[in-house]
């Protein structure tokens, strides 16, 4: 699976619930999250630490957004770049909204952040999002330039990568042969990757492996587009 350093996430103006949906959703993909309240302190602490991707609370109550995207945007400062998700209540959307092109980047709905909010960050990010698919799959290692073959199940898959379970052992950048069988189809898809992670089995309650695709064989990335599309 596609990791971009592991890439740093900033939460900020949000309540525990939201928060806890919030992990669930983008810590098993491998994603650091940091969490910081909403205070004057913020300001200076998104001019002087990068984030790839800031997740903020919106509320017409309160204020200070708009200093938050002068800080944020301003000239020099190493969140100048990020990507910036709100996330509003239903009744407030719109509102939300009309800050898009004016320092935020995506909205998601409070009660969508399950379903909508890995979209919105992988589109900011360029990462394939990633759909739940239990399949069997069989890999090659090459660990010292031997193969080792296993034969394993898959946790999720997406256009750049999968993460398979039951095993983590295997150092990162190994490289791997890899059959995945499709649910909707008879012949496996066949390719080449690389081992990009290991998961951490605590935080994200499976024990595993993210392979980042490089290459497949014939006609088999279109035939895992076309299966990915049917699965959204």
């Amino acid at each position: 699976m596609q990791d971009i350093h592991r890439g740093q996430i900033l939460v900020t103006r949000v309540d525990d619930p939201v928060y806890n949906a919030v992990v669930n959703v983008l810590s098993p993909l491998g994603f650091d999250i940091h969490r910081a309240p909403w205070d004057d302190y913020l300001r200076d602490h998104v001019q002087i630490t990068p984030f790839d991707v800031i997740i903020a609370g919106f509320s017409i109550s309160g204020g200070g957004m708009d200093a938050f995207f002068r800080a944020l945007r301003s000239r020099g400062s190493a969140c100048h770049h990020s990507g910036v998700v709100l996330i509003a209540s239903a009744e407030h959307l719109d509102v939300a909204r009309a800050h898009l092109g004016h320092g935020a980047n995506r909205v998601v709905s409070d009660r969508g952040v399950s379903s909508q909010l890995q979209v919105a960050v992988s589109d900011l990010l360029g990462v394939a999002p990633r759909v739940p698919v239990t399949t069997n799959a069989r890999i090659k290692i090459y660990v010292e330039g031997k193969p080792v073959q296993s034969f394993c199940q898959t946790q999720n898959l997406s256009a750049s990568g999968v993460l398979i379970r039951g095993f983590s052992h295997y150092p990162q950048g190994s490289k791997i042969d890899f059959e995945i069988n499709l649910p909707t189809d008879s012949a496996p898809i066949k390719g080449s990757g690389t081992i990009s992670r290991r998961t951490e089995s605590r935080s994200e309650h499976v024990e595993g492996l993210g392979i980042r695709f490089t290459s497949f064989h014939g006609s088999d990335q279109r035939r895992l587009a076309d299966f990915l599309a049917t699965q959204r």
